[in-house]
């Protein structure tokens, strides 16, 4: 998503859930929203893969849970007043969402997050893929996480950020991380991406998983230590 983009989006939402951020200083906001994402993802994911290693937290369901509402109220916090919340069906327009740009020749966009009552059934299913530390196909079942957590769509905004923290957590598990700006910026990673949201063929997630695999590189040993 563009800078304008991202701004014109933080601002309905500062409009609809206000905080202690007004409309009036909405690039602050955004600006403080990406230093704590950077934050997270710099700093504490280290801290939490070590105590995930050495057995000092579990990556179960509950965790996973606990952590998505941790990540998103720490980006969110005191800009918008549903921080570290999903949708809800309370909200106005029911806690509907849209997202995936628009079709062409129509008015409306791709895709809506599931019904607000099926977000925690949806993403029970999208944190079985990060249950398991032993996994044989990391890369899989990271991005098949990733790409279920951002279909559900539970926040409003910052579902990418929160499901690439994820990424990254799990990931560095295995002493591996993704590049991200390039699997972005070169690899047409949302384009097929929404391809496998429309269609959900195992050709289609192959396709997107092999591109977003050329993208993941090994983490040496005196990185880690760094």
């Amino acid at each position: 998503m563009d800078e304008s983009n991202e701004l014109e989006q933080l601002r309905e939402l500062i409009g609809q859930f206000p905080d202690k951020y007004p409309l009036t200083k909405v690039k602050e906001a955004n600006r403080l929203a990406r230093t704590r994402f950077d934050t997270l993802d710099n700093e504490i994911i280290f801290i939490i893969t070590q105590r995930v290693r050495s057995n000092e937290i579990q990556m179960g369901i509950d965790t996973c849970f606990k952590l998505c509402e941790i990540f998103h109220s720490y980006i969110f916090k005191d800009i918008i007043s549903i921080n570290g919340k999903f949708r809800s069906v309370t909200h106005d327009g029911s806690g509907s969402v849209y997202f995936g740009g628009q079709r062409h020749q129509e008015l409306k966009s791709r895709f809506s997050g599931v019904n607000p009552q099926l977000i925690r059934g949806d993403l029970s299913e999208a944190f079985q893929y990060l249950a398991n530390i032993h996994s044989q196909t990391p890369i899989d079942d990271a991005f098949r996480f990733y790409q279920k957590f951002v279909r559900t769509h539970p926040f409003y905004d910052g579902n990418g950020r929160v499901a690439r923290l994820f990424v990254n957590l799990y990931l560095h598990i295995y002493s591996k991380f993704v590049d991200w700006k390039n699997l972005q910026n070169q690899a047409k990673f949302l384009k097929k991406l929404n391809r496998f949201h429309l269609t959900q063929l195992d050709n289609d997630f192959r396709w997107w998983i092999n591109t977003c695999s050329k993208y993941v590189y090994e983490i040496s040993e005196e990185d880690e230590k760094t």
